[in-house]
């Protein structure tokens, strides 16, 4: 047998083999970028921390380490501690500035839920499962108004009822 015949009785296995070296390259990559804060790809939408903008990482770490209270606006940035159970959301109003940023820490004790808020420029949707803290992050948009935030998730009786107003002013 040649040489070349070798080559091609054995390229398709080194094909697949070089295809998933660039594969796992690819996702530990996005992995680190994710992880880190660092990736613009896929962080925003992801109810992780590191998710998003490093203000408001910076902003969420002193919230959680200085603040007694529900809400407060550290460095420009409104940060909310929300949980949401059997009765609903909890606070259930936030007023905010126009165009200002806003993360809420969002926490479910007891059930998977979620967070749906239509704005007119996109519409904020994340999740939240029982035991891990989701972060929401959003600007507000520039002219004020009411927004109605949504329990988006089958989660308990009357959960469609589970609702909260965002005050732009």
């Amino acid at each position: 047998m040649s040489f070349s015949e070798k080559i091609k009785e054995h390229a398709e296995v080194a094909w697949f083999v070089v295809m998933l070296i660039l594969v796992g390259v690819f996702v530990a990559w996005n992995i680190v970028g994710v992880t880190n804060g660092s990736s613009t790809s896929y962080r925003y939408g992801l109810p992780l921390k590191s998710g998003m903008p490093m203000n408001a990482q910076n902003a969420v770490n002193y919230f959680q380490a200085h603040s007694d209270g529900d809400q407060e606006v550290v460095n420009g940035v409104l940060v909310v501690n929300m949980s949401v159970g059997f009765k609903g959301f909890s606070p259930n109003v936030i007023v905010a500035n126009t165009s200002e940023p806003v993360v809420i820490i969002l926490h479910s004790p007891q059930v998977v839920t979620g967070f749906f808020m239509r704005f007119p420029d996109g519409v904020v949707n994340v999740n939240a499962v029982p035991g891990y803290t989701s972060y929401i992050y959003f600007v507000t948009p520039s002219s004020p108004g009411n927004f109605t935030w949504r329990d988006p998730e089958y989660a308990g009786y009357n959960f469609s009822y589970w609702t909260g107003t965002l005050e732009v002013k």
